[in-house]
């Protein structure tokens, strides 16, 4: 098979029809100038195909009106909410330590100070009610009189009895003594009462405060995702960091892309759930979050975004959801945090900056993270990944390898000079 049937096969043929397969040359040509035709005909296509890439990505700038809404908020937050639950509230009461934990601040400080409240009052209405049917209200003050409690002259003085009680406060001016037996009962069961509500209330603030969904508050994923060339393959790109020194053991990042399926039968899947395969450099998905590290799904053909340009990323609607889990050294819990990229937040032909320096003065590697989401435009092509695979394929048949240039335009260019070098001898 010659290089212009080659070419007939990977370029499409409206495309092929711009150019005469030996552009204007007899057919009796020599054999010798078959290498030029051939190069001379790649870089017109490229430059066509790049040109109107580049067109299209140019007059699409401007962002579509409307965007898939967000599934998982930046902050790791899950948009959604629930309703038409049958028995929601004995569903959530038979579960009401982890309520307790989940709901916020406010709702706590109330449930605490009514928790309290209720059960002053309920005691107090009890210890009222021993001394009324013993009848201490009545002989108040009358010597020889032995009432069950002393002191209590009121419901107000009452309640007071039940608050020292519950708290071991314990002023000395109201007592209990053994002439009523169903008192010294009470005071028993009022004194479990209390240091099982204060117990109960140490443990839901301690599990709050602990609670595993604040170590992600700790923990940074870049702004944007970026898409460039890294080792001759076309990627997306995150960063995560972890701004604490204590290390995350046993770190994994996972992602899956949501986006709208339409099965064999014809049914509409919305919100349709597929992993994307992450890697760190060579360590697969695990993660030594020593410094801030660059994820990397590299886009080939078991990739969603393969077939996909510049321009159809842009308009596509789906949402990449990003998660790191984890155990935290320091308590031992295990935890999970996450975000969210749009496809108008993918940054195409871009790069991370390095934020990772050597200072000889102190002797350590110093983090800069006021750059972590800083990036700078890099020579991408705006094509597809298939499409420059097929590129690269057309390239070794002719027997080069394109080359990236950086220039001082955002187009993506692939050098021709190693192409005339190996042409050069002919």
């Amino acid at each position: 098979m010659n290089r212009a049937t080659v070419w007939q096969e990977l370029i499409p043929s409206q495309k092929l029809s711009n150019y005469d397969i030996h552009m204007g040359m007899p057919l009796s040509a020599s054999e010798s100038e078959q290498p030029n035709r051939e190069k001379t005909l790649a870089k017109h296509l490229f430059e066509e195909s790049t040109f109107q890439c580049n067109n299209k990505y140019k007059q699409n700038r401007v962002l579509p009106s409307r965007h898939r809404k967000r599934l998982i908020l930046k902050n790791g937050t899950v948009n959604s909410s629930v309703q038409h639950i049958a028995k929601r509230s004995q569903r959530y009461l038979q579960d009401i330590f982890i309520t307790l934990v989940d709901i916020q601040w406010r709702w706590n400080l109330l449930v605490f100070a009514m928790g309290f409240i209720l059960t002053w009052l309920g005691f107090g209405v009890v210890w009222w009610l021993i001394n009324y049917a013993h009848g201490d209200f009545e002989h108040i003050g009358e010597d020889g009189w032995e009432p069950c409690v002393h002191n209590i002259k009121s419901f107000t003085s009452a309640f007071l009895f039940s608050l020292e009680t519950q708290h071991t406060i314990g002023y000395g001016s109201r007592m209990i003594n053994e002439e009523c037996p169903e008192a010294i009962f009470i005071m028993c069961i009022q004194s479990i009462t209390g240091v099982m509500i204060q117990s109960f209330i140490v443990g839901m603030v301690f599990a709050k405060f602990s609670r595993p969904k604040k170590r992600q508050q700790t923990l940074m994923f870049s702004r944007n995702a970026i898409v460039s060339v890294r080792d001759g393959k076309m990627c997306l790109m995150f960063r995560v960091g972890d701004l604490r020194k204590s290390l995350i053991i046993g770190a994994h990042i996972s992602a899956q892309l949501v986006r709208k399926k339409i099965t064999a039968e014809g049914e509409v899947i919305p919100y349709f759930y597929s992993w994307i395969d992450i890697k760190c450099d060579q360590t697969n998905d695990n993660l030594l979050l020593i410094w801030p590290t660059i994820c990397t799904h590299e886009i080939n053909e078991a990739s969603p975004f393969y077939s996909m340009g510049a321009e159809d990323m842009m308009k596509d609607k789906f949402e990449i959801i990003v998660i790191l889990e984890g155990t935290i050294e320091s308590t031992g819990q295990s935890f999970q945090a996450r975000s969210s990229y749009l496809p108008n937040e993918i940054l195409w032909g871009h790069r991370f900056e390095q934020l990772v320096s050597y200072s000889k003065e102190t002797g350590d590697y110093v983090v800069d993270y006021g750059k972590f989401n800083n990036t700078f435009e890099v020579e991408t092509p705006l094509c597809s990944a298939k499409e420059y695979i097929d590129y690269q394929n057309v390239y070794s048949q002719c027997g080069a390898s394109p080359q990236f240039s950086r220039t001082s335009s955002s187009l993506a260019k692939i050098s021709w000079s190693q192409m005339e070098s190996d042409y050069s001898h002919h």
